[in-house]
């Protein structure tokens, strides 16, 4: 290579570089001012997530097979604050299916510890004016199922499959099958990925050990982790991909690849239940410690907290946004 050539080829390395960076800090840039934890994020958006995030908690505690005794109410509080906060921005309760929806939960919550004796009078008080907005009709909260009636669905149309499949955190204490792991992963492997690169990767540890040490600091499994079977662990590896254009095709195959996973295992019987990764840097060294066999170059995209379902289990009936609020036709 003449001299020419080798500047021309440190030219463009060196724009490349730049061009990540300025990517990367646009990226910072932008998600600093959107993301809802700045105080002057007021959008609609932004007020229903948080509310949603808030529900979740509340929902999730109830669709456990051993909720804490009492749990909830300090949630229960501050989501009832959010939706005041709502409320004074000036957004329209009637119109927002998330707040709808965390209504609907709280009601079910105060139902739930009221059959079990317990009355949280300050949250009924402050939950007391939002009463009005309730459909009667709707079901909120947990939703109680028996495997054999799901299981007809699996196997019924796409629409039934499809929708019958739900975030659990109930498993039975059968030991996962590996064999149903290697077809449920043959099957997500006919999901899309950017150029038919196929970074993906799945990690499953049948050693008890490796799973508890990453229960343990997985996020989002609180009061269920004992009734994981195993975890499963999503990569896309990094090396598949080039220029700042592609900076976040990692995340976006990598969820692809698991929503084909997931309703594979839920075809193979197996439930399961998507625990995000958020992206500590020292917890992602740890999780490669435990795991001893994933490589610097992937990144670890998520966990799936599986186990074959039980005969009869509950599951959070989490209500979606309206239609009309996700597609958008002009």
């Amino acid at each position: 290579m003449n001299i020419i050539d080798f500047l021309n080829e440190q030219k463009k390395w060196t724009e490349s570089k730049y061009n990540l960076w300025k990517a990367y800090h646009s990226d910072y840039e932008e998600y600093k001012h959107w993301q809802y934890h700045n105080p002057n994020v007021k959008t609609q958006n932004a007020l229903e997530a948080k509310i949603l995030r808030q529900t979740h908690v509340i929902e999730k505690g109830m669709s456990l097979s051993h909720p804490r005794e009492k749990f909830g109410v300090q949630k229960a509080m501050e989501l009832l604050d959010f939706i005041g906060e709502f409320v004074e921005c000036g957004y329209n309760i009637k119109d927002s299916a998330p707040v709808m929806n965390a209504l609907g939960v709280l009601r079910a919550y105060l139902a739930y510890h009221e059959e079990r004796g317990f009355k949280p009078e300050e949250v009924l008080k402050k939950f007391e004016k939002y009463s009005m907005y309730l459909l009667e009709k709707e079901q909120y909260g947990i939703v109680e199922v028996n495997k054999a009636e799901m299981e007809k669905k699996v196997r019924g149309s796409f629409p039934d499959f499809f929708m019958s499949r739900h975030s659990v955190r109930q498993y039975s204490e059968r030991t996962i099958d590996v064999e149903d792991i290697e077809k449920a992963v043959k099957l997500a492997m006919k999901a899309p990925s950017a150029c038919n690169r196929q970074s993906c990767k799945v990690y499953f540890y049948k050693d008890k050990d490796v799973n508890k040490e990453l229960g343990n600091l997985i996020a989002g499994n609180t009061g269920f982790d004992g009734e994981v079977q195993n975890y499963i662990v999503v990569t896309s590896d990094m090396s598949a991909f080039y220029d700042s254009f592609e900076r976040n095709q990692v995340y976006v195959d990598g969820g692809i690849f698991t929503m084909a996973l997931v309703e594979a295992l839920h075809y193979y019987g197996i439930a399961s239940c998507i625990l995000q990764n958020g992206e500590y840097k020292e917890r992602n060294l740890k999780f490669k410690e435990i795991c001893k066999n994933i490589p610097e170059n992937e990144k670890i995209i998520l966990f799936i907290a599986i186990g074959y379902y039980k005969d009869n289990f509950t599951y959070a009936v989490s209500h979606r946004k309206n239609l009309e609020d996700v597609l958008i036709i002009r």
